[in-house]
């Protein structure tokens, strides 16, 4: 093994160990258990959303240091939290950016945050599929191209002089190749853009009718 390579294989092992740090990091460091005010910690996990279950990873981070969580004072925080979380607006906002609910939210708000969330993942899932469809017909009209500048090459190459004939009948397969490809992407490029425009059209009446504004 060389030494340019031992050195790779060292950067490597590196990068992994740095990434099972990261991922097996505690919910909160020694200092922060030491001088956690629990209200807010509760509030901040609410408010984004978290469910209560959270309460026992800080427990555990905590509990290596010999610090104790604060259980009532961090549920306080939680509930005015989520409270703030479970806001119809809110609920919009989470389904518009494709996050998941965590099913937080108390009776007395759950329904109004529900419907909201639907109303805005509904969008994202069109938005996502115009997105999917807008980055196929971007591919398929570059491989388009490339095909044409294919074609006018092998083209050029035939019809010069001195071509072997076995060259040619390559040439002549390349062609026929390229040809069938260019008419296979030629026919699905339309059902393609049709597709893009209706969800377009989607998009934009769901997002007149929605209760909340739009942007983009």
């Amino acid at each position: 093994m060389t030494a340019k390579t031992q050195g790779v294989l060292l950067q490597l092992h590196g990068l992994i160990a740095a990434i099972i740090f990261v991922s097996g990091c505690a919910s909160l460091s020694k200092q922060e258990c030491q001088t956690a005010d629990w209200r807010t910690i509760g509030y901040e996990d609410g408010v984004q959303g978290r469910p209560e279950a959270r309460i026992g990873e800080h427990r555990k981070a905590c509990a290596e240091h010999g610090v104790a969580l604060e259980l009532e004072t961090y549920r306080s925080g939680w509930d005015e939290g989520v409270a703030r979380f479970c806001q119809p607006g809110n609920g919009y906002q989470q389904g518009r950016s494709g996050r998941k609910y965590a099913g937080v939210c108390p009776n007395a708000l759950e329904a109004d945050f529900l419907q909201a969330y639907r109303d805005g993942r509904a969008l994202y899932v069109v938005e996502s599929d115009i997105r999917r469809l807008s980055k196929k017909l971007t591919h398929q009209r570059k491989r388009l191209a490339e095909i044409d500048v294919e074609m006018r090459d092998a083209g050029l190459e035939l019809i010069a002089k001195g071509i072997p004939t076995e060259r040619r009948v390559v040439l002549l397969d390349e062609l026929r190749k390229l040809g069938d490809e260019r008419s296979d992407i030629k026919t699905r490029i339309p059902p393609l853009e049709a597709e893009l425009e209706d969800q377009k059209q989607r998009l934009s009446v769901m997002s007149s009718a929605s209760a909340f504004k739009v942007t983009y």
